[in-house]
């Protein structure tokens, strides 16, 4: 279509969008690469790090990126007149690792969106009374790339009467693993996407101590649905301080230390899930478009 009418701009993903941002006949394009994920030469490093921690819960199928991938992507990053990211965590690793001339000129930020339409007819967040166990959630993929070893580590450590723990989503640790924690820990598996806002309601604070992101929907709906938020810089956008807690780094300890803050304060808790409630306004469908009017007025399209 490009090619056939000409194009003002075009709009391509990592991995998807050099032979397009490459062709002569889009020589006089605008390029935009939305990137959706950190760079790969982060996550190399970082899976090191897991090994020398962690290394049993790393799933055969998770492993260091190719250096095809990551040229690729560098590659892209050359091609780009633009480039956008979700989350800080994003564009700090493009930063740190690209020899692109130019690359962090060429950033922009560019907040996702989620589909509030499932979420609008929730209940409020109540205030938790002191004798039940605050309600946990992680959600998402089990894996050791979204830190789900410091979530069952921590579920361990906690008394029931103080948390209780659930996992929603098709898991990616060993089952000799996974089968230690099974009596303390509630294992949904994968859950349909339209379940999940109920689910959401049902539990008090969504924990996500992520490595590597790009920047995760999760956070939104959560936080629309009502729930606190503890998460890593690295899990993405989303949650205040007002919201919830951000820990520096993937750890068991910090962990196990937020979750009992929260515990220990249900005042600050449901304090928590109300902001939560408002500041998800702010990445509905509506607001993602103003954003994308206000970048293309900004960088002349």
């Amino acid at each position: 279509m490009a090619q056939a009418h000409g194009a003002a701009a075009l709009w391509g993903y990592d991995n998807s969008s050099l032979s397009a941002f490459t062709d002569p006949d889009s020589a006089s394009s605008v390029k935009i690469l939305d990137r959706t994920i950190a760079d790969w030469r982060e996550w190399n490093a970082i899976v090191g790090r897991i090994e020398d921690t962690h290394g049993e819960w790393l799933d055969p199928s998770i492993s260091r990126a190719p250096e095809w991938l990551i040229q690729r992507g560098e590659a892209e990053f050359e091609a780009a007149d633009h480039i956008l990211c979700a989350s800080d965590f994003v564009i700090d690793t493009i930063v740190k690792h690209s020899a692109t001339a130019g690359v962090e000129r060429k950033i922009r930020h560019l907040p996702y969106c989620f589909d509030p339409t499932a979420y609008g007819s929730l209940p409020p967040p109540e205030l938790r009374a002191s004798h039940e166990p605050v309600r946990f959630l992680f959600a998402g993929q089990l894996s050791a790339r979204k830190g789900i070893q410091h979530v069952i580590e921590a579920a361990n450590l906690l008394s029931p009467q103080v948390a209780t723990v659930t996992c929603a989503g098709p898991s990616q640790v060993p089952e000799a693993v996974l089968g230690k924690f099974s009596d303390r820990v509630r294992l949904l598996g994968n859950v349909p996407r339209q379940e999940m806002p109920a689910i959401m309601a049902q539990h008090d604070v969504l924990l996500l101590p992520s490595y590597f992101e790009g920047s995760a929907i999760v956070l939104l709906e959560a936080m629309a649905a009502g729930m606190a938020i503890i998460s890593t810089p690295q899990a993405g956008a989303g949650p205040t301080a007002l919201s919830g807690i951000r820990m520096k780094r993937p750890d068991t300890d910090l962990l196990v230390s937020a979750m009992t803050d929260l515990a220990e304060d249900r005042e600050r808790l449901l304090e928590m899930r109300q902001a939560a409630r408002l500041e998800a306004r702010a990445y509905d469908h509506e607001s993602y478009c103003r954003n994308i009017e206000g970048l293309l007025a900004e960088i002349g399209l």
